[in-house]
């Protein structure tokens, strides 16, 4: 039995971590519309996304990996989301299902799913961006009448960061241990400001660069969208994965 376990997890995390940082999406997707300069952008003053659903691409590159993926996202505030990864010829690969502090993820095609807390996850590698999924996803909403263009603060984690800001927009965060996220590529939907980009670089020097391609913003989920059926599956804890 531990034999097998292993051997299905290998195959797991193998074609799993091609679409990992798909998660990392989540708070950036929303309607179509043209991408223009921040200094030109107009929006309304503390505009926010409640809700989305979209397509998105990535890259992720480390000093031995470089690897790409795409598939779905949903989010709805404050801290559900909801990742589907599709192979190439648009079958599913893996479901990610987050709620709070919990993450489970599925693997449809070996019937199996792990799930636990961000905190049984690495620090780094592969996997460790899920530690600061929420901190990537914390968008200060625009205001116009935000003169400071960088400061020091504490964040709602309570962590020390360097916020920098271009016409009432968070262009950049960056951490005192040095990880930093800059958000790009700004634009509105009914007057709601969000990045279509987001590019994020670690201490450990691994970079992610996410796209996002036909979202749609403040749509309304059905119940239980954002729950996850185990009732097919095998379950592990998220341990096993490292």
């Amino acid at each position: 039995m531990k034999c097998s376990i292993k051997y299905s997890n290998n195959v797991f995390l193998k074609s799993f971590r091609s679409c990992f940082y798909l998660l990392l999406l989540v708070p950036l997707l929303c309607g179509c519309a043209s991408v223009h300069p921040t200094e030109e952008l107009k929006y309304t003053d503390g505009s926010v996304v409640e809700s989305l659903s979209s397509n998105a691409s990535l890259t992720f590159v480390s000093s031995d990996k470089n690897i790409s993926g795409s598939g779905v996202l949903m989010f709805r505030k404050p801290d559900q989301i909801r990742a589907v990864i599709l192979s190439p010829f648009g079958s599913v690969l893996q479901e990610i299902y987050v709620n709070g502090e919990n993450i489970t993820i599925v693997d449809t095609g070996n019937g199996t799913a792990f799930s636990g807390s961000f905190m049984d996850l690495p620090v780094t590698g592969n996997f460790g961006g899920w530690r600061n999924i929420h901190w990537l996803i914390d968008i200060d909403p625009p205001e116009s009448s935000r003169r400071i263009s960088a400061f020091e603060r504490t964040n709602r984690y309570g962590h020390q960061e360097k916020a920098a800001f271009e016409n009432g927009l968070l262009i950049s965060k960056t951490t005192a241990e040095g990880d930093h996220v800059r958000y790009d590529s700004y634009t509105t939907v009914k007057g709601v400001a969000f990045p279509l980009e987001i590019i994020y670089k670690t201490v450990a020097h691994e970079k992610f660069t996410i796209k996002l391609e036909d979202p749609e913003i403040n749509v309304p989920f059905a119940d239980g969208v954002f729950t996850a059926n185990l009732s097919k599956y095998r379950v592990y804890p998220l341990s096993v994965l490292r």
